[in-house]
């Protein structure tokens, strides 16, 4: 089931703050309205044992009728905006999970699952770059958790394209972590012992640009590169101490 769900959704880091340099960029006649829709693809490396990365045809598509919009894995409505500040409440995709039947590693383990969290957004913005905080907390009741993330962004505009890097860390719930990368003690094994993980926090660096091709098309890529807590990377059943996800796209202007 995930890996359906992810031929037609997006990578977990696309900030949807980059929404408004989009709509900036591709609606010349109302920056409050816009439609963007093309193919695209994505790579994701997950730090599980026996998965190798995989690779993904999707569509890409983002929409505004302010103060609504969708931003490809995030949908929102801006509740609050000025000229540096502005507040969000979201809804976003947890990509994360697997499907355990894909390794024989996890024999005997149950299912994780995507699900939706809901919750908000608050960004600050100046010469200095971008400032993020963001609380999401489970909105279909499959990890129960919640994450807490900060993302520091510092766009470089130029006549067509936009640069951003950015660092930042997600502080994720006891629930949230031993979800996705725990074992119950239902699920153990003599070489796979149970295992719960309390809270954790993951640092991650990314870069995400688009390129305005024409009136028409615009070219995006982001990479995301996270470094995993050192007890999410002691779980016996994760063998990296990463993820990746990296994708590439391009939209057409309706």
């Amino acid at each position: 089931m995930i890996d359906k769900i992810l031929i037609i959704s997006l990578a977990q880091l696309i900030c949807s703050a980059a929404l408004p340099d989009v709509a900036k960029q591709n609606s010349q006649t109302d920056p409050n309205s816009m439609l963007l829709a093309g193919p695209g693809a994505l790579i994701t490396v997950k730090p599980y044992k026996g998965m190798d990365s995989t690779i993904y045809p999707i569509p890409v598509v983002a929409a505004v009728i302010a103060p609504f919009y969708f931003w490809i894995d995030t949908a929102g409505c801006r509740l609050f905006s000025d000229s540096n500040m502005t507040f969000d409440v979201i809804g976003k995709l947890r990509l994360d999970g697997y499907d355990a039947d894909k390794s024989d590693d996890f024999d005997g383990m149950r299912d994780r699952n995507m699900t939706v969290d809901v919750g908000g957004e608050f960004g600050i913005s100046g010469d200095w770059g971008n400032l993020y905080a963001r609380i999401l907390t489970d909105g279909l009741s499959q990890h129960d958790g919640q994450e807490y993330r900060i993302t520091y962004a510092k766009p470089f505009k130029f006549e067509k394209s936009k640069i951003s890097p950015s660092v930042g860390f997600a502080l994720l719930s006891s629930n949230l972590a031993d979800y996705y990368y725990g074992v119950r003690s239902g699920e153990a094994q003599p070489n796979r012992p149970a295992y719960k993980i309390g809270d954790a926090i993951n640092w991650f660096v990314g870069l995400d640009t688009n390129y305005q091709l024409n009136d028409d098309w615009t070219l995006l890529t982001s990479i995301t590169y996270y470094w995993l807590d050192s007890d999410i990377r002691s779980s016996p059943i994760v063998n990296k101490d990463y993820t990746i996800s990296i994708l590439a796209g391009a939209m057409y202007r309706f």
